[in-house]
């Protein structure tokens, strides 16, 4: 008799345990939905979780009528993306966020641009990966290609305001006039300048190529800018493009790709109750660093993998420079946190400290021997067209936040790196006086 009290207690708070803590979730979801509702803060708490910035940049896999794939992509991701057999994957058309639009051709624009150049038109594509379209940026107006083209705009009424304060279109007669004008500032080339935004988030050299060949070569760009370098120091030498999803790998192994649907589907249900959503955004509020998953073994530590990797890449920038031969091309290697080791921001820090140590190491190896194969000491003629320029370390002293995550940028860093490319349109665009044809 003694020994079966124990018992019964034990058997007792396991009930409690099993029945009780399942209700008093019940009592508090009720508790928070009716507190949520009585307050008037349910679009605020909606609003301020599913319409998150790392949501509306996450990419969302759709099949040829539009609907996602289960258990491939994030079912909250809103950046509608398809299978392309041409460019790997592409943006769908004619798409809508509150934060960035998408024209008929899969540009990151507000209107759609005409195939037919018009007159006096100068068209600068950028392309790349997720830095050259904008990830995270507030609006299309705060990316990269909006900003290039508002300096380049905004020089063009510079010069007709204050014609004096650049270098004139004629060279003076006399030497001390000549030797006058020579501080002045190159006059730019007139014309209504226009750059398109046609990169698209986790694009290699090899999409980056395809797109070119396949679209945007066709509206007879006069400048391509092309923005890149992480994706392909991360991806294995053994894939020629990137696809947003491995299919080979779900066709080998389908049990793990039904298990990865299943956890999805938990997680979306769980994620809906109103006591989760609470928690999340009041008690322990997180910030987004984006939807891409960084990590060091992303990089190889071998290093003739790695001379693979960076060889494809110099191989798919030679076929770029045939291609664009007729136009002029930028090569830019791309920011990356590890180049800003000195003027972190607390968030930069941690960023940085959840990635580890040899994460760090890694990317720094491979970007330097990135930068020694396009930099040579002795220039290579398979890229004598081409203007190579090194962005790793730009915001080595900037003391804002740069980064969102490793390659991500804030607007006021687009702001920088806007700048850095506007001087190498300046010395593409940049018209020098003509001889003196007058009488003195």
């Amino acid at each position: 008799m003694g020994r079966s009290q124990p018992r019964s207690w034990l058997r007792t708070g396991l009930l409690v345990v099993l029945v009780g803590i399942p209700i008093l979730l019940l009592l508090l979801e009720l508790l928070v939905r009716g507190v949520v509702f009585v307050t008037g803060t349910a679009n605020q708490l909606e609003k301020s979780l599913g319409g998150s910035v790392a949501s509306a940049y996450a990419l969302r896999l759709e099949d040829a009528h539009g609907n996602p794939y289960p258990g491939l992509t994030s079912l909250s991701g809103e950046l509608q993306v398809r299978r392309s057999p041409l460019l790997g994957y592409e943006l769908v058309p004619n798409q809508n966020n509150k934060l960035w639009q998408i024209d008929r051709h899969g540009f990151r624009q507000t209107g759609d641009l005409e195939l037919s150049k018009p007159k006096n038109e100068i068209r600068i594509f950028v392309i790349g990966n997720s830095t050259a379209f904008g990830q995270m940026a507030a609006s299309n107006q705060a990316t990269l290609a909006a900003k290039l083209q508002t300096l380049l705009q905004e020089r063009l009424k510079a010069q007709a305001k204050n014609p004096e304060k650049f270098k004139p279109t004629e060279t003076p007669y006399f030497a001390e006039q000549v030797e006058a004008i020579q501080v002045l500032p190159d006059r730019l080339k007139e014309g209504n300048y226009r750059a398109i935004a046609a990169a698209v988030p986790g694009y290699t050299s090899g999409n980056e190529l395809a797109l070119l060949v396949h679209r945007v070569m066709a509206f007879s760009p006069d400048v391509v800018i092309i923005l890149n370098g992480y994706e392909d120091l991360r991806s294995p030498s053994t894939e020629v493009a990137r696809e947003v999803v491995n299919f080979d790998r779900i066709l080998q192994n389908p049990t793990e790709h039904y298990w990865r649907y299943v956890s999805q589907q938990f997680d979306q249900w769980f994620s809906s109750l109103y006591l989760v959503k609470a928690a999340r955004r009041w008690v322990f509020p997180s910030i987004d660093r984006g939807s891409l998953a960084f990590s060091a073994n992303q990089f190889s530590s071998d290093t003739e993998e790695l001379k693979r990797r960076i060889a494809r890449y110099r191989y798919n920038l030679r076929q770029v420079a045939k291609l664009t031969s007729g136009a002029q091309t930028i090569v830019a290697i791309q920011p990356e946190i590890t180049a800003k080791k000195n003027s972190l921001t607390a968030e930069e820090s941690k960023i940085l400290k959840d990635l580890g140590t040899e994460y760090s190491a890694r990317v720094e190896n491979s970007f330097s021997e990135l930068e020694a194969a396009l930099k040579p000491k002795e220039p290579k003629k398979d890229l004598a067209n081409v203007r190579v320029i090194d962005l790793y370390g730009i915001y080595k002293d900037f003391k804002e936040q740069a980064f969102y995550n490793p390659i991500d940028l804030s607007d006021r860093a687009n702001d920088l790196l806007a700048k850095k490319l506007y001087e190498e349109l300046q010395s593409i665009f940049a018209i020098q006086p003509a001889p003196f044809s007058g009488t003195p």
